[in-house]
């Protein structure tokens, strides 16, 4: 996470699907923040095994608030930064994704930065993954993803030729 450099005190919601690997580098590189760890993993919806194994291995920090990704308890306009790291493609239907990312928008607030970092079903990916770079979402659904919720793409990097980073922001306040 070198791209994020923010240190002023603000409210940080990070979210991941069962395995969470980013919160302590984010409490290092934000210390003075709010932080809100989400985990929105279901075994009925999200039945990759992989997670399982994890949880067990990498049991989820006490603070992790479990949420429903139709649903976040929170209000609106909630947060400064949102992060989502190599946890949203575990949302495999693309109405859920939609419904998920709108509510992201929802507890946004208007300056809300919403990372969205992924692995990418392209050609880096299939030499790494042969066939298991299915388990990834193309370039175009995820930005039908974020169209689909209202969120414009600031920036888009490529973290390593594997892993790309989406920065996302509000596209209006229509929603």
């Amino acid at each position: 996470m070198t791209w994020f450099d923010d240190t002023r005190p603000c409210r940080i919601l990070n979210i991941n699907a069962g395995f969470d690997e980013t919160s302590h580098i984010i409490r290092t590189k934000a210390p003075n923040s709010c932080l809100t760890i989400c985990d929105f993993y279901d075994p009925r919806k999200h039945t990759e095994v992989s997670i399982k194994r994890a949880r067990k291995a990498f049991p989820p920090d006490p603070r992790t608030i479990n949420v429903e990704t139709e649903k976040l308890p929170f209000g609106n306009s909630s947060f400064d930064f949102i992060f989502l790291t190599l946890s949203a493609h575990e949302i495999r239907d693309a109405r859920e994704r939609a419904v998920f990312f709108r509510e992201i928008n929802r507890v946004a607030n208007s300056d809300c930065r919403i990372y969205v970092t992924e692995h990418l079903r392209d050609l880096f990916n299939f030499a790494a993954y042969t066939i298991g770079f299915f388990h990834f979402f193309s370039r175009r659904q995820w930005l039908n993803s974020f169209v689909a919720a209202n969120l414009k793409i600031i920036k888009e990097q490529k973290t390593t030729p594997f892993i790309t980073t989406f920065v996302l922001g509000k596209n209006g306040d229509s929603l």
